[in-house]
């Protein structure tokens, strides 16, 4: 017999419980809030440094 974790799932952006059109999100509005932090770069993924004195020279060659 299998048993399934009795584990509820909840909107990541409000708490409430999820919908199961929308999941992970309890709604569309919740879903368009998270897009909207992606696209305005709330949620940012770390990468390495940026010598930034030397960002814009990538290719080696001078800028003219």
């Amino acid at each position: 017999m299998t048993s399934t974790p009795s584990q509820s799932s909840t909107c990541p952006i409000c708490g409430r419980p999820t919908c199961q059109e929308t999941r992970p999100f309890c709604s569309r509005r919740c879903a368009d809030i998270d897009l909207g932090r992606w696209f305005s770069g709330h949620y940012a993924m770390p990468g390495p440094a940026v010598d930034t004195e030397h960002a814009g020279d990538r290719d080696g060659g001078e800028e003219t």
